[in-house]
């Protein structure tokens, strides 16, 4: 083991270890990394020393904290683990947080809540704020407050020289912007300063029919949804749920079309804004009420424990009526959404979007890959006429064939900020460690 690592005993983890099969696992258990050698740091100083050693034998890095965004397992190489780089500290008077790169967004909401003040999250806080935050990040504020990425005031970095710096709209401003929204591609984050917002409380929740209601509820959420102020984030959702004692009586082995929905807003405002979808006839549940914003999990009630997952998304300019025809019972789907992002929450790869789609399938085995793989086709295909041929990299899913990666990476970066990134990229990274599966391939 190189000179670099000698003094990081406990924290070197190699392939004839008990944890390393835990540790190149994350949520999405499809994806199993198999590196040469994992660093789990204890401190900037310990990724400072990974990177060097990195560097040093011209060995791709690879970075993880939850694994909810993994899209292709790496390869040999280097993978850090960042899930220690922990600690939060809160400015109230300034509205910031700055965290460490292990910090999951549960634990970001839960500290800012008795200030009235709340991060960009995501659907489930059960993911990393880091990784969600540089690849763009659209939750349910985003069309009243943008992506997390723009959220961010400044970073901690080290880059593939093993330098550590901080880096802000002053120091290093080519370094900041790509860190706000260009993912892995630059560096090795070890903390984060966001800027928070004063939304104490949201009405939230889903009301769900069965999906023989889907046609009708649809044509009237297409409808509805455009006329909404931005202060309103929604989606329409098709479901299908299994036969689990942990899901409510009424949704239990069912396929059903859902709205999804929260408001930034007194609970009276939402009640009328959603009256029209709401008041429609064969509600199976309905899951509206006011609630701090540290419980914005409950709308989805997203799983925590680990599953292999397969998925496709793309973002479009109009919701494609043949999403109907897709939701279907014994389709290989668990979820098939149209998230409203129209507003501030179009931006970076989603610019010019009207909604973000996205189809995610349980995969245990390559039979329902495979399978899972053709039905994003069909969905692809669906899309095809209004798609903008933009994307988030929050917003990527694992796919059933690695190999287009690439086009839909470049996808999720608009031109301009594609190229400022290659050129950043090509400052930071010469050698090109950084960028792991999302990795720019050019201009």
């Amino acid at each position: 083991m190189s000179e670099q690592l000698s003094w990081l005993t406990g924290r070197i983890i190699t392939r004839d270890m008990p944890r390393y099969d835990e540790v190149c696992t994350g949520w999405n258990s499809r994806i199993r990394h198999r590196p040469e050698v994992v660093i789990a740091p204890a401190d900037a100083a310990d990724v400072q020393a990974a990177v060097r050693f990195a560097a040093e034998l011209s060995l791709p890095v690879r970075v993880q904290s939850t694994g909810h965004g993994a899209l292709a397992p790496a390869e040999g190489g280097l993978l850090i683990d960042t899930s220690a780089l922990t600690g939060i500290r809160l400015d109230p008077v300034a509205r910031t947080a700055e965290i460490g790169a292990g910090i999951r967004w549960q634990e970001l909401l839960e500290a800012a809540h008795p200030y009235g003040l709340v991060g960009l999250s995501g659907s489930s806080g059960n993911v990393g704020v880091t990784g969600y935050a540089l690849t763009g990040g659209s939750g349910w504020l985003a069309r009243k407050y943008g992506l997390c990425a723009e959220t961010i005031l400044a970073a901690e970095i080290v880059t593939a020289n093993g330098r550590l710096r901080w880096v802000d709209a002053d120091r290093e401003p080519e370094l900041w912007q790509a860190v706000r929204g260009g993912g892995p591609n630059v560096g090795v984050v070890t903390k984060l300063r966001l800027r928070l917002f004063e939304v104490p409380r949201v009405y939230a929740g889903a009301t769900y029919w069965p999906i023989e209601s889907a046609p009708e509820i649809f044509a009237l959420y297409r409808e509805w949804a455009g006329g909404t102020p931005l202060e309103l984030t929604s989606a329409l959702t098709f479901l299908q749920y299994p036969a689990s004692p942990a899901l409510p009586e009424p949704l239990r082995n069912r396929t059903l079309v859902a709205l999804r929905a929260a408001y930034a807003g007194s609970a009276g405002e939402a009640e009328e804004l959603l009256r029209p979808l709401r008041s429609q006839p064969g509600v199976v549940l309905d899951t509206f009420r006011e609630m701090p914003y540290r419980e914005i999990d409950t709308v989805t009630n997203d799983p925590v424990k680990p599953l292999p997952r397969t998925g496709y998304s793309t973002a479009v300019t109009e919701l494609p009526e043949a999403l109907v025809e897709l939701a279907k019972p014994g389709e290989s789907f668990v979820t098939l959404e149209a998230r409203h992002v129209a507003g501030e929450g179009a931006r970076l790869g989603a610019t010019g979007a009207e909604f973000l789609v996205y189809t995610m399938a349980v995969t245990p085995d390559e039979t329902s890959v495979a399978e899972a793989g053709e039905f994003g086709r069909r969905v692809e295909a669906a899309c095809a006429p209004w798609r903008t041929g933009g994307n988030l990299l929050s917003f990527l899913l694992a796919p059933a064939e690695a190999g287009g990666l690439g086009e839909q990476v470049a996808g999720a970066l608009p031109g301009e900020y594609r190229g400022r990134l290659a050129e950043v990229k090509a400052h930071y990274d010469p050698a090109g460690l950084f960028g792991g599966d999302r990795r720019l391939a050019g201009p």
